[in-house]
């Protein structure tokens, strides 16, 4: 994807961090609700990748990352350590090293529907919701 940080922070993202190096992956989505909201971000916990998912935190502004008080998982878990340095890594540096890969899950990061057309499959975004972004 060419803009990680915008597919992540598009609304409706479902996607798999992934470190070839340490073989580390996991599966998050992140949402908001309406546009006043912040964005929630939840990990995949389980082995039904539809619904076994866990609240993890917050991120404000677009690039602040906070833990939940209400999270079951630990601050100091690797999957919460991986979303804090996956979004701080993206909004210093839109970056990634090239061990670390970040897939979506062949849904709109915007709108959360399934991608069939190559570009919308590479890009991240339906045709629709590309539309809303660019302008």
């Amino acid at each position: 994807m060419k803009d990680t940080l915008q597919f992540i922070l598009a609304g409706n993202a479902l996607f798999t961090v992934e470190n070839a190096e340490t073989g580390n992956r996991f599966t998050f989505k992140v949402r908001k609700p309406d546009d006043d909201k912040p964005h929630f971000v939840s990990v995949l916990t389980g082995a039904d990748n539809e619904h076994d998912y866990s609240f993890l935190g917050t991120v404000f502004d677009g690039s602040r990352f906070r833990h939940g008080r209400k999270s079951r998982i630990a601050p100091t878990a690797p999957s919460a350590r991986a979303f804090e340095w996956l979004l701080r890594r993206l909004s210093l540096r839109n970056d990634l090293p090239d061990q670390v890969r970040v897939c979506h899950c062949g849904k709109c990061g915007r709108c959360g529907k399934t991608l069939t057309v190559p570009e919308s499959v590479d890009s991240g975004f339906g045709p629709e919701c590309i539309k809303h972004l660019k302008g």
